[in-house]
């Protein structure tokens, strides 16, 4: 009985962390994905207007990226633990529609940023974008990594008062 209630009491457990640890790590997200709209408005001078279609836009693309990302996770789940090949088969049909859907969404940020921004702005937002990623990676990557940026500084400029 004992053992019962052990194992019972291990299985709550358990449970109650992946359910914190998935709010943490959602919270996470918000806060990074907040945090990026907020960079790349200030960045690119957005209206409020502006502002709040871009907002939109990116909430909603990176919406439909975190649902085909978990579509795939599943799929890849279900092709492990198919039991024959035609069942594999069928999965991987289900996983490369997924992936072009995935893939689609660059294609939708192009075609419903571009008109917001302006050709001058949308590049500018691809730079950010891009600088912003590559920072993003390298720190995963590398968390004990000393913080260099690879821009030097320019020389002070001495004013002298007369």
């Amino acid at each position: 009985m004992r053992f019962i209630i052990l194992v019972f009491t291990f299985i709550v457990f358990q449970t109650v962390q992946t359910q914190i640890a998935r709010a943490e790590t959602s919270d996470k997200k918000n806060q990074l994905e907040e945090l990026f709209i907020w960079k790349l408005s200030d960045e690119l001078k957005l209206s409020p207007v502006e502002e709040k279609k871009f907002t939109d836009i990116v909430k909603d693309l990176n919406r439909k990226k975190a649902d085909l990302n978990n579509e795939l996770q599943e799929i890849t789940e279900k092709m492990s633990k198919a039991a024959n090949t035609k069942k594999r088969e069928e999965q991987l049909v289900a996983y490369r529609k997924t992936l072009q859907s995935y893939n689609h969404i660059s294609e939708e940020e192009f075609d419903k940023l571009k008109p917001l921004l302006g050709a001058d702005r949308f590049v500018q937002y691809l730079q950010i974008k891009q600088d912003l990623t590559k920072r993003i990676k390298s720190m995963l990557a590398n968390p004990e990594a000393p913080k260099t940026d690879k821009k030097n500084l320019p020389a002070p400029k001495v004013i002298e008062e007369k």
